[in-house]
């Protein structure tokens, strides 16, 4: 489902060439809650970051599905809004100056599809419901708790049903047991749905509660 082959990822710096990513291969199969487990620095994110289109590599090639999003050599590089992903970012990156409606709604709107009102509707308040803010779409983002926001970040990455879901600490901005509440939540959502979903993490006990496989 998510294939990478030989990554290498490299960045400049003041100091010189910094080596972020150095010939990563993973292999991720359908429906799996495959984790990249390790310490700040390591490269996880930036391996994220190149799967969902953020980051450019130096060498390599990426497969999601079966659509190739990356190449170096066939100098393949498709861009993040036509990779079939939602991504979780650590810092939410919900928009304060929208509503919870609007907040899901958004992604849907930026579709080539149009979808009726109704459609719109309907499609955002499943999804809501799906991680328990129905009810809450009138209210200003900014006004949500911090696991409700984490929530609502994780309802607009879910609202256009992809196959790949990119989870970057989603729960590290968590208090201790919201973290442990929210953890099982987002496991039982994510297999219940079928996402392949990609989690990056430097928590031991949340690979090793969450994850189908841990690199």
């Amino acid at each position: 489902m998510i294939r990478i082959e030989y990554l290498h990822v490299r960045y400049q710096t003041e100091r010189g060439e910094v080596y972020a990513v150095r010939g990563i291969d993973v292999d991720i199969r359908q429906g799996q809650f495959f984790t990249l487990l390790g310490p700040s620095g390591c490269g996880k994110t930036t391996t994220l970051r190149s799967v969902a289109g953020l980051e450019t590599p130096q060498q390599g090639q990426i497969t999601v599905g079966d659509q190739l999003v990356f190449s170096y050599q066939q100098k393949i590089a498709v861009p993040p809004y036509k990779r079939d992903i939602g991504m979780v970012f650590q810092s939410y990156a919900i928009w304060p100056h929208m509503n919870v409606f609007e907040n899901v709604a958004f992604p849907l709107r930026e579709m080539k599809r149009r979808f009726s009102a109704e459609e719109l509707r309907t499609r955002v308040r499943k999804v809501l419901t799906m991680v328990q803010l129905d009810g809450l779409e009138d209210r200003p983002a900014p006004f949500l708790s911090g696991g409700q926001q984490q929530r609502l970040a994780l309802a607009r990455a879910l609202v256009k049903e992809p196959r790949v879901l990119l989870l970057d600490e989603p729960l590290s901005n968590l208090d201790a047991k919201l973290r442990e509440e929210t953890r099982f939540e987002m496991r039982e959502l994510v297999k219940r749905l079928g996402i392949t979903t990609l989690y990056v993490t430097h928590d031991q006990l949340e690979a090793l509660t969450m994850s189908d496989v841990i690199a």
